[in-house]
């Protein structure tokens, strides 16, 4: 049975860690100038509605979706808590995010260093925003 009041609870606090890490992921980003030496084409124009629709679409995919999911299998994990959202993080960061940019590294020359900023922040997010979904659901 879902609880929809752990389910909006849940979605708000891990949206709002997202917020939080996503703005300060933004501005470490921009003070350590990761996009120099970039064609000035391939760098998007960046603004607040850019990253409001970027925000919205990682709401999706790193709480929505995810919060959905351990609302329905939490009971049949083998362990709870925090490790059950850590190892759901590194599974979908292993299997999802490192190949796709892994691959794209040795196919498109990009810097190393944007290439590693990217894997660390996406970690960041999925590990934090899925620990604190596999908490709450352990109250």
């Amino acid at each position: 049975m879902l609880s929809y009041d752990l389910l909006l609870y849940a979605l708000a606090v891990g949206g709002g860690y997202l917020l939080i890490v996503s703005f300060v992921l933004e501005l470490v980003e921009r003070r350590l100038r990761l996009t120099r030496g970039l064609p000035e084409d391939l760098i998007e124009v960046d603004g607040w509605i850019w990253w409001g629709i970027n925000f919205i679409m990682e709401l999706l995919f790193y709480v929505g979706i995810p919060l959905v999911a351990y609302a329905f299998f939490y009971f049949a994990l083998p362990f709870s808590g925090m490790r059950a959202g850590i190892a759901g993080a590194l599974f979908a960061f292993i299997v999802g995010a490192a190949p796709v940019l892994l691959a794209l590294s040795v196919r498109v020359k990009l810097p190393m260093p944007l290439l590693l900023f990217q894997l660390l922040s996406y970690l960041v997010k999925i590990s934090g925003t899925l620990s604190i979904i596999a908490w709450l659901y352990s109250l």
